[in-house]
């Protein structure tokens, strides 16, 4: 699969579990947690990521600012389609959620499994701006 091919697999990939409701540890269309849809767009797109699913519901204190850095390398300063980021709540002092760069015809947007709500898309404006700290390029350009 050319780049191209494998962005476009992975984000059609997120976008199929669009409306999937959240669950911790979840793996499947009955339930996804950001991780999870994460390890399925990345398999769409031909990256196999490990798959841990022994994390607590503080994720930052189980390494996964490591755990993306061994996946994907040192952050980049842009974003892209197809980029995977890393984000924290406002509350929130470390990142501890995750999410895929998607692309429609207004600008970038945002695919995640949104906390106890369902995965979602959505622009990105400057209040998700601010909780993106890191971003990942997993397909080389």
């Amino acid at each position: 699969m050319d780049q191209k091919s494998s962005i476009d697999a992975a984000i059609a990939e997120a976008r199929s579990y669009i409306g999937v409701k959240w669950r911790h540890r979840g793996r499947s269309r009955f339930g996804i947690d950001c991780i999870g849809l994460l390890v399925h767009a990345c398999a769409a797109g031909g990256i196999q990521m490990r798959d841990r699913v022994d994390y607590g519901r503080e994720p930052w204190k189980d390494g996964l600012e490591r755990e993306m850095r061994e996946h994907f390398g040192e952050p980049v300063d842009d974003m892209e389609a197809g980029d995977v980021v890393l984000m924290r709540w406002d509350d929130r002092p470390d990142p501890c959620h995750v999410g895929i760069i998607g692309r429609d015809q207004y600008g970038l947007t945002l695919i995640h499994s949104y906390s106890m709500i369902s995965v979602t898309e959505h622009g990105i404006d400057d209040a998700w701006r601010k909780r993106i700290v890191m971003v990942f390029r997993p397909w080389p350009r």
